[in-house]
């Protein structure tokens, strides 16, 4: 029997093991509760289980995204079982290794213990945050992009140190994949590579350009193939025009809801929602170095240095940030009001200033020709900061702090922010003031702020997956824990589904919500899963009317889901009027779930607080 045991000083010891053991904790206190059914996740779900049973991707399923994700967890579905622990399970690996991920890049650029404090932001505000979390994420083709992309800087990264030939056949490989998994990451990682050749072979511009060959032509034999083939079997019409794969020919809706994602929408409160963001890094900065000045002098620490005047200049250092963060602090109260309730006050809206700044520096301070420790910290810094400015393309004047989006996008920054509170600001003011104690005080002040956010953000994060994912969804092919505002209605539709249908039974949800179908083990015919504003033409809506009539479709649910971020609301109303029509011509409300049963359905429309699911049968069943 072995002797050996868990050591808790040993696992302080190596920092690397604290971010597991953050994951674990996580991992432990959201369990099952990572689903927030209905918006995207029913596409998650029942896409790969249609592919698997026979149907075409683009042309028997409507679909905007690449193919791999899709036919990758139908691969999944047909090895393990169908089922959603199989796709969740899936997600805590891709996860998993997003985190490894970070803490290799983070290693580039930081020191071990700081790179775990990195590796761990990643887990508690990417991987784990209530709003949108990345183990069942709103895309898996997002998760599984997130994975190549992130892949492609670390392999650039060491391309950097050795610019050895496998790392480009490697970065070309995944740089294809991920083409074929979702386009703005493999853009990012096109971006990524490019620049990093052009850093390293500025000055033999023709090794650059036969190198970037060897990626781009590895990546186009991996992704030229997979478009040609459904080019071929679905048509162009279908994959470009109606798809919509290479962004052409976009609905008016698709443009909305880009404009709000982008900030173009409103560009003049997106710049002052930078600039606010800016602000508020200012301050946070400004308050580091003021404790750090706090501190040294109430403990005396610079004892000898204060004989011959220190303490003088340290208490000129402490006026001067209580200066900048009051100026600092009005600046960011001025700008929330001026906004509207637009911005939620996160500096991360500042960060395409910072990292184009921080790729600025880098590239000036990088044309030097020697290849020492300060150099390679500088192209490392350079490299991820591309990076995590490409990835950010498509919010770059609103970045979020969370929600769908933000933890596919903000790795690589926690990293930076990361660098620059605990490495960056240090040296700043050691410049400022030749005091080197001052400057190990600000880092060890900057580093103890950071993991107190930290840890108090996992406690909070904590109690919100406890409080609100209360509702215990035990179905055929899932179990899981739904948000307390929409899971009784779920709950109630699915024990509705299991009474009154047959296993296999085609049941239609509109405008969104085939996840009641997949749960309950019956079938989504209809090929729009998620009806979108303007994604489905007149005779899309007559196609769809023939599918219900040819499939006998017995039960129609129409859920909740207004669709505002696409700039229509309610289905039928204000959007896919025939289709809706139809529908209310030949079916008749028999249950409502989720609201008193005494409402009238009648009085029941998309767009009201509470969230319900109304069931139509055929108008002659009785």
């Amino acid at each position: 029997m072995s002797n050996r045991s868990f050591n808790p000083q040993s696992a302080i010891r190596n920092p690397q093991s604290v971010v597991w053991i953050v994951f674990s904790l996580m991992l432990l206190v959201s369990w099952r509760r990572w689903t927030s059914p209905i918006a995207d996740s029913g596409r998650e779900m029942d896409l790969p289980l249609r592919l698997l049973r026979g149907e075409m991707l683009y042309r028997d399923v409507h679909h905007i995204y690449p193919p791999l994700s899709p036919y990758f967890n139908a691969l999944l579905y047909r090895v393990f079982g169908v089922h959603l622990d199989v796709l969740l399970l899936g997600g805590v690996l891709f996860s998993a290794i997003i985190v490894l991920l970070s803490l290799r890049i983070s290693r580039r650029v930081l020191p071990e213990a700081e790179a775990a404090l990195a590796a761990a932001a990643v887990v508690v505000l990417c991987v784990f945050k209530p709003a949108g979390n990345l183990i069942s994420p709103y895309s898996f083709a997002a998760l599984y992009g997130t994975a190549l992309a992130m892949g492609t800087l670390l392999i650039m990264l060491r391309y950097g140190e050795s610019e050895r030939r496998r790392e480009l056949v490697m970065a070309g490989a995944l740089v294809g994949l991920a083409a074929v998994t979702k386009q703005e990451f493999a853009a990012a990682a096109a971006i990524t590579t490019a620049a990093t050749l052009l850093f390293i072979h500025r000055r033999d511009f023709g090794l650059m350009i036969g190198r970037l060959m060897t990626v781009a032509l590895i990546a186009a034999a991996i992704a030229l193939p997979v478009y040609g083939f459904f080019l071929w079997r679905v048509g162009w019409q279908t994959l470009i025009n109606d798809c919509h794969l290479l962004y052409t020919r976009l609905p008016p809706s698709l443009v909305y809801y880009n404009r709000q994602r982008t900030g173009l929408d409103h560009p003049l409160s997106s710049l002052l929602q930078m600039a606010g963001g800016a602000a508020v890094a200012v301050a946070a900065a400004g308050g580091i170095i003021l404790l750090a000045v706090i501190s040294s002098l109430l403990v005396r620490h610079l004892d000898q240095a204060a004989k011959n005047g220190s303490a003088a200049e340290l208490q000129m250092l402490w006026r001067r940030c209580l200066v900048v963060l009051t100026i600092a602090t009005a600046c960011v109260f001025f700008i929330k009001a001026a906004a509207q309730g637009r911005w939620d006050g996160s500096p991360l809206r500042a960060l395409p200033l910072g990292l184009a700044g921080l790729i600025l520096f880098s590239w000036r301070r990088g044309l030097q020709q020697e290849f020492n420790p300060a150099a390679a910290t500088r192209r490392a810094l350079f490299i991820i900061a591309v990076y995590s400015l490409a990835v950010l393309a498509r919010v770059a004047l609103r970045v979020p702090s969370g929600g769908a989006f933000g933890g596919f996008f903000l790795p690589t920054s926690l990293i930076l922010i990361v660098y620059l509170t605990a490495r960056a600001l240090p040296r700043l003011v050691e410049d400022w003031t030749l005091n080197q104690r001052l400057a190990t005080r600000v880092r060890t002040v900057g580093r103890g702020t950071l993991a107190l956010l930290l840890v108090t953000t996992m406690a909070v994060f904590a109690a919100r997956y406890q409080k609100n994912f209360d509702v215990e969804i035990n179905a055929p092919h899932g179990k899981l824990y739904a948000p307390r505002s929409s899971g009784a209605a779920i709950s109630e539709a699915l024990d509705f589904i299991r009474a009154n249908t047959a296993p296999g039974e085609a049941i239609a949800v509109v405008p969104e919500g085939s996840d009641l179908a997949f749960l309950s083990g019956r079938r989504m015919p209809l090929r729009h899963q998620i009806m979108i504003p303007d994604f489905m033409s007149e005779q899309g809506e007559r196609e769809a009317i023939a599918t219900l009539e040819r499939e006998r479709v017995r039960y129609v649910f129409i859920v909740n889901r207004p669709m505002r971020e696409f700039g229509r609301e309610a289905f039928g109303r204000d959007y896919d009027q025939t289709l809706g029509q139809w529908i209310n011509e030949h079916y008749r409300p028999v249950r409502v779930c989720g609201v008193m049963r005494d409402s009238p359905p009648d009085r029941l429309e998309i767009g009201d607080p509470n969230f319900f699911i109304k069931v139509y049968a055929p108008a002659e069943t009785k």
